[in-house]
Order: structure tokens, then sequence, then C-alpha cells
């Protein structure tokens, strides 16, 4: 449009400002939506390396190693009863609650294994003429 004179001089350079003003914000724009994407896992990944860090020191058995991971992990830490307490902050108390429920199902196992050994051999009122 400019060669074959349509718009002026000063049309096109105004125009021509504002298009390479717009390219410009959405490559800016652009470039911080790639940096984000390859970032979005890396809450997971860093939370999954402190878990499996935790199990180390844990079997480890470095004392101080494993009061600074549970500082790091929790507040408000309880002794009592040789058993240990706290509150654990939001992602931590999902894996804690997770664990949990996995002692209590084996307990729940056990204890269910222990009382089948209380039904008695034979059935005082048979059902079947065997």
């Amino acid at each position: 449009m400019r060669l074959s004179e349509h718009i002026n001089e000063a049309e096109y350079i105004s125009k021509k400002c504002i298009l390479v003003n717009q390219k410009a914000e959405l490559k800016g724009r652009l470039e911080a939506f790639e940096h984000k994407r390859q970032n979005r896992f890396e809450p997971a990944i860093r939370f999954i390396l402190d878990a499996k860090m935790g199990t180390l020191s844990l079997a480890e058995g470095n004392i101080e190693k494993n009061r600074d991971f549970l500082k790091k992990i929790g507040s408000n830490l309880k002794v009592a009863d040789k058993s240990l307490m706290a509150d654990f902050k939001k992602d931590w108390n999902l894996l804690a609650l997770f664990n949990s429920s996995l002692t209590f199902k084996n307990a729940r196992e056990r204890e269910i294994e222990q009382k089948s050994n209380w039904r008695r051999e034979g059935d005082s009122n048979p059902r079947y003429g065997f």
C-alpha cells in the first residue's frame, strides 16, 4: 500500500510501530509461557525427591538429619508413649494420611488373621448332611 501510495509515510510508520510493539509483546508472552511450561512439574519433583531423601535419612539413623527433616515437613512435634506426633504441612499431610492408612490396613489384616482361629472346627448345627 505504501508503494502504490494508498497510505502516506506517516500512517505507514505509525502502523509499523504498533505492529512491531505487538510482535515484541507476543514474543515475550510466548517465551514466558515456554518457561512456565518447563517448570510446572518442578514442585512435584521436589516433593518426591524430599520424600525419598527423608526415607534414606531414616534408614541411615542420623538423628540430626531426621530432626531437621521433621522440622521441614511439619510443626508442633510431640512425643508421647514412645510415639511421635506432628502437624504436617499441606503436601506432607497427604503422604502421612496415605502411610497411616496402609499401616491401619496392615494392622486390621493381622487382627482378622488372629480372629480367624476363634471359630470351632465343627459346626453344632450342620446345614448339610455330610
